[in-house]
């Protein structure tokens, strides 16, 4: 069983190593397990991809550490919800309300339906999140 809904911000900090404040995004790394284990939308794969490339592009990566990055998540232990089409056209309505990306609302949703606490360094998803009371993945200390 899933235990939280992982967002894209937080698994491109295990990979990016120059980026601010990875210290939230490593602790959920270190907390996964086959008994906390994330699920994610469909289209979270379509997102890593898309901002590992984005990220070849601009010579921050290397395209063989793209590859070798995408290659680990592939065996990592990850639920992936495949919602029926009435909830992605949903995903409108809740991006709208929420003052969202039509990306980022798949994630709250997700949340929402699940009644899971959610894995965020996005500001405006912690923001929505936290005006419909959607819960934050907390690390113990």
């Amino acid at each position: 069983m899933s235990a939280f809904v992982l967002d894209t911000s937080i698994a491109l900090k295990w990979f990016l190593e120059d980026e601010n404040d990875r210290a939230y995004s490593l602790a959920i790394l270190r907390s996964l397990s086959d008994e906390h284990k994330p699920i994610v939308p469909w289209l979270w794969y379509y997102e890593m991809a898309n901002a590992l490339l984005t990220q070849v592009h601009r010579k921050r990566v290397a395209f063989e550490e793209v590859k070798d990055f995408l290659g680990l998540i592939g065996e990592m232990a990850i639920d992936v919800d495949e919602p029926d089409r009435l909830t992605i056209l949903g995903l409108l309505y809740v991006a709208r309300e929420r003052r969202l990306t039509g990306y980022d609302a798949a994630f709250l949703e997700l949340a929402q339906r699940l009644q899971l606490p959610l894995a965020t360094s996005d500001k405006e998803l912690i923001r929505a999140a936290s005006e419909c009371g959607v819960q934050l993945v907390t690390i113990p200390e």
